[in-house]
């Protein structure tokens, strides 16, 4: 039986803040799913992976309140130039958390460290 990685779920206390910020800093077209009044969350679907952000609260309720202070789930994204990305951290007012010669780690909305390096 063969086993394919899908996609990671994260959850959120402000999944819509969350979103914006994968849109802003990883330049991820995360696309609204459902609607007001209705079960809403963030997904964007790339080559049958997928990365979508959900209401801690609604998702499951062992997962609410999110604990950020565990920091279990870390992310990593390639970018092809650091200094790049480091200029786009600068725009958005963002500081890292941590630099070193191939990655910067970040902090999400949510306490999550999440890391862009050129390896």
């Amino acid at each position: 039986m063969a086993t394919l990685f899908r996609g990671v779920f994260l959850t959120s206390k402000d999944p819509a803040s969350t979103a914006r910020f994968y849109r802003d800093v990883a330049g991820l077209d995360l696309q609204q799913i459902g609607s007001e009044g209705a079960y809403v969350y963030w997904r964007i679907d790339h080559d049958g992976m997928q990365l979508a952000i959900h209401d801690a609260q609604k998702f499951a309720a062992f997962t609410h309140p999110p604990r950020p202070e565990s920091n279990l789930t870390h992310l990593y994204f390639k970018v092809e130039s650091q200094e790049e990305f480091l200029d786009r951290l600068r725009k958005l007012n963002i500081k890292p958390q941590t630099t070193d010669e191939v990655v910067v780690t970040v902090m999400d909305p949510d306490g999550r460290k999440v890391m862009f390096g050129t390896a």
